[in-house]
Parts: C-alpha cells; sequence; structure tokens
C-alpha cells in the first residue's frame, strides 16, 4: 500500500505543477521500448495496436493483440489502458497455450515540455491488474510500476530518449530497474528510424537487448511501424520481431 500511495503522491504532485499545453501533435509509443514524454490531445482517443514474435531456444511467443488505448483526460494528462493476447509455444514440453496477459491501467502526465538542454519529461505509472490474465500468465497480486520519461531534441530531426523506473512483478517484493535510451532520426517528414537499448536489472537476473526500427506516417493520424529485437545475452537465440499501427480515430 505504501508503494502506491508513494506513486499516487508523486503523480499528483506533478500534476500541479505542469503547466498548460496546446493543442498535442500527433505522437506513438511505438514501436520499440522505450516511451517518449509527449501525450495524446485533450479528449483525444488513441489506439496502438502491435503484432509480435520472440524466439528462445525453449520457447517461442506469438503476441496477435498488442494492444495500448490512450485517451487525454486533461492537457497533460493522458489515461492508459492494454493488454496482450499470446500464443505460446513450449519447446521442451511440446505444449502451447493461447492467453491474456491481463489489464493494465496508468496514466502518463507531462511535467516539462523542455527548452534547450533541458529535457521534456513526464512521469508515468501502470498497475496490473490481478485476476485479469489468464492463470500462470499474469499476476495474482497488484504489480505497479513507475517510471520518468524524458527526451531532447538535438536538431529538428534528431533527437533522443531516455527513460528509468521501477517494475514489481506482484510475486517478488523487491522491484527491477528499468534502463532504455533511444535515438531517433526523421529521414523525411513521413518516415522515421530509430534505434535503442534497454535494460531490467532484477533481483535475481539481467537483460540486455537492443531494438530498432522504422515508423511510417501514412496519414496524418494513423502511422505503422516495423522493429526487430535482440538480446545481448543470446543474440543467434533470443531475438524478435514486431509490426504494428498507431491511429487517432476521433481527430
Amino acid at each position: 500500500m505504501k508503494k502506491i500511495l508513494s506513486i499516487l503522491a508523486i503523480l499528483y504532485t506533478c500534476l500541479l505543477v505542469a503547466g498548460a499545453q496546446e493543442k498535442a501533435p500527433f505522437t506513438a509509443d511505438r514501436p520499440g521500448v522505450s516511451t517518449g514524454p509527449a501525450i495524446v490531445g485533450l479528449n483525444v482517443l488513441q489506439i496502438e495496436q502491435g503484432f509480435g514474435y520472440n524466439h528462445t531456444t525453449s520457447s517461442s511467443t506469438f503476441t496477435f493483440s498488442n494492444t495500448l488505448l490512450r485517451f487525454g483526460l486533461f492537457q497533460n494528462t493522458e489515461l492508459r489502458i492494454g493488454g496482450d493476447g499470446i500464443l505460446h509455444k513450449d519447446f521442451n514440453y511440446g505444449t502451447s497455450d493461447i492467453a491474456f496477459t491481463g489489464i493494465n491501467i496508468g496514466t502518463k502526465i507531462n511535467c516539462f515540455e523542455g527548452r534547450g538542454a533541458i529535457p521534456a519529461i513526464s512521469v508515468m505509472a501502470d498497475f496490473s491488474i490481478p485476476g485479469t490474465s489468464t492463470k500462470e500468465y499474469g499476476t495474482q497480486a497488484l504489480a505497479p510500476s513507475l517510471y520518468l520519461l524524458f527526451e531532447n531534441f538535438i536538431t529538428e530531426w534528431l533527437y533522443i530518449c531516455y527513460n528509468i523506473g521501477t517494475q514489481w512483478d506482484g510475486s517478488n517484493p523487491y522491484p527491477s530497474l528499468f534502463l532504455a535510451a533511444s535515438v531517433g532520426a526523421d529521414i523525411t517528414d513521413k518516415i522515421g528510424i530509430f534505434a535503442e537499448s534497454y535494460n531490467n536489472i532484477g533481483p535475481t537476473d539481467n537483460n540486455y537487448a537492443v531494438d530498432f526500427g522504422l515508423y511510417w506516417s501514412i496519414a496524418r493520424r494513423l502511422q505503422i511501424d516495423i522493429s526487430a529485437d535482440l538480446n545481448l545475452k543470446q543474440t543467434n537465440q533470443n531475438w524478435g520481431l514486431s509490426l504494428g499501427l498507431a491511429w487517432q480515430f476521433n481527430k
């Protein structure tokens, strides 16, 4: 309970000090693992839908529905609801399962728009809701996460994004540390590329990976993307591919 109260206190403080912003431009939190500080505009409803495949030496996972709904609650705050539908295959036991990983509910609050060398800053928090997943594929306890999101524009077409956060898995009392850094570039006014690295430093294990890909704005409020992921511990045995879209459908 203390963890949840602390997260809510930080979010409330950030909400109070955040200034009003003008009508937000189109922004997508995919592709990639790192998250930018930008939020959707007031009363804007946006869906981000992904599909992916991940392969390891012992299993494979096809994500047929990686869904995130974003809604602009206030000028500087958005509501976020997400969940994944997967097909998981275990090579060791020869089994396969269709599962739902549960519902995540959270928010992103823009605290500062950025000025000069000072980055844009947002706070993001979410909670995995227990009992909403297929058995053994989710958490049976409330699992909160809290992140600080930063972004600097080096030029009009080149930017860096970096995140730091803590994540609880609902079973271990000790959180893991999440670190991510991304570099992106707009090749044209519609096409961009990115590359990033991210780390999950847990109580018993550390995972290091890189991600890279391309995004394309095919319409004013519609973006598609493709990306690839490599685990640096086992680059030839642990990899993934993803594609998806982001669509503001009430604009």
